[in-house]
């Protein structure tokens, strides 16, 4: 899943993900809508930009993908986030960060972080 209300950024991750062989990728541009999706379905990944709205028709909100951290560490069953953002942020609670400009090459650098996993921590 993606959580980004950059179109075009959104389109740049979504390939991304599929040259490293994720599939079945949702986007979403508010929060909300990540949280109605996971109240019926289930994900293995999270792919989250640092400022949007937490819902529709909001304004960005700063904090949001912040936000999206600590309710995912509340979770009982966490889903592995990355942090994708034209800021290089840091977070103990992210898998692990995309540094998203036009220098970088963000194929590989998802590819890094999905590698050097390891997803049994993760199986349900």
């Amino acid at each position: 899943m993606i959580v980004d209300d950059a179109a075009v950024k959104s389109i740049h991750i979504k390939r991304a993900l599929q040259f490293c062989g994720v599939e079945n990728i949702v986007m979403f541009d508010h929060q909300e809508a990540l949280w109605e999706y996971l109240e019926t379905n289930e994900a293995d990944l999270i792919v989250t930009d640092m400022h949007y709205p937490l819902a529709k028709g909001e304004k960005e909100n700063e904090e949001a993908g912040f936000i999206l951290l600590e309710k995912m560490k509340q979770r009982e069953h966490p889903i592995p986030v990355i942090i994708c953002s034209s800021q290089n942020y840091r977070s103990p609670d992210a898998l692990g960060t995309v540094w998203y400009n036009k220098l970088r090459d963000i194929e590989f650098d998802f590819k890094e972080i999905l590698e050097n996993t390891n997803w049994d921590q993760f199986q349900r």
